[in-house]
């Protein structure tokens, strides 16, 4: 089901992370997934179709991106809680990267963007090393 042909017109940098994702479609079971990236539009869910078969290319879901930093154990103001649309299954990449999950999100409400914004801007001022 990848198509690696398939052109990305991704409007927003991903951003690597270490967070967790609670997945939960419309009567289906909780699942707890690795985030590998996210973006101000989208997330990347470590993943095999065997594991998850319920997540196909067009599955609608609610989804509760989760985690904490070092040194500050759980923090609420981090969990993101979104409308998730998967658009692409990954085979992954053996030694860069793991199969996963390519969905949009969009955040539920104006503080849950915020929140994501909020992550970006960490996660990025992170990976550049700067002091936050």
């Amino acid at each position: 089901m990848t198509d690696s042909s398939v052109p990305t017109n991704r409007k927003s940098p991903r951003i690597e992370v270490y967070a967790q994702a609670e997945v939960r479609g419309e009567g289906q079971e909780i699942h707890i997934m690795a985030v590998r990236n996210v973006s101000a539009g989208g997330v990347y869910l470590e993943g095999t179709p065997s594991d998850y078969p319920e997540l196909k290319p067009g599955v609608d879901f609610d989804l509760i991106i989760f985690g904490s930093e070092e040194g500050m154990g759980d923090d609420p103001e981090f969990n993101i809680t979104c409308k998730a649309h998967i658009i692409r299954i990954d085979e992954g990449f053996p030694g860069k990267r793991p199969p996963g999950f390519g969905c949009t999100i969009d955040p539920v409400d104006q503080d849950n963007r915020e929140r994501l914004n909020n992550l970006l801007l960490r996660a990025s001022s992170y990976r550049l090393g700067a002091k936050p």
